[in-house]
């Protein structure tokens, strides 16, 4: 392998990453800003959280282990050059970063005023519903209505199911009926003439 030098790291869901690195151009500290950066692109494509509180890196628990008075500024080459095996060594760094989603990317959240009386069954919802993170437990049989209305569609849209339904109405199938049902259906038809 061209560049043996990798370091690995886990994300916040354990997925572990492999990440090589060239030891002799690049720092502890710029290592670590690069996976940060990483880190952060990858949040913000799962959970729209991009907005960094908190990134550390323990060194104590990497491994190999590291000094924590470890100037960061020194070569990655400098640092590890006294280990066995080097540059072919695998490092494993311990990183622990927090995001959130910046407030101006967030929704407001409005209870919804639905009628007291009546049965939950008679509630016809006539506007799109609005997405509600954080459910009341009275708004119970609203999501029941939405996910009502979200099955109904997903069955409505279901391509197989209209092949299926076009297959039956043209009469491709009939040679899967077997013989013994033609037969019976033959000798009612004969019987009643």
């Amino acid at each position: 392998e061209f560049n043996s030098f990798n370091v690995i790291w886990k994300d916040m869901l354990k997925q572990s990453h492999k990440e090589p690195f060239n030891p002799y151009s690049m720092s502890l500290k710029q290592g670590i800003q690069h996976l940060k950066d990483k880190l952060q692109i990858q949040e913000h494509a799962l959970n729209g959280a991009n907005e960094l509180i908190s990134f550390s890196c323990e060194y104590g628990k990497c491994k190999p282990p590291l000094p924590s008075d470890l100037n960061g500024d020194i070569l990655l080459h400098d640092t590890y050059k006294h280990f066995l095996n080097y540059p072919n060594i695998k490092v494993n760094w311990q990183l622990r970063g927090a995001f959130i989603v910046p407030y101006k990317r967030t929704i407001d959240i409005q209870r919804s005023h639905l009628p007291k009386s009546g049965p939950f069954q008679d509630i016809v919802i006539s506007s799109k519903t609005k997405f509600n993170p954080l459910l009341y437990e009275c708004d119970l049989h609203k999501l029941k209505v939405i996910e009502d209305k979200l099955q109904t569609k997903v069955t409505r849209n279901n391509e197989l199911q209209k092949l299926f339904h076009e297959v039956i109405k043209n009469g491709y199938l009939y040679d899967l009926i077997t013989k013994n049902l033609l037969l019976k259906v033959i000798m009612k038809k004969i019987q009643m003439n």
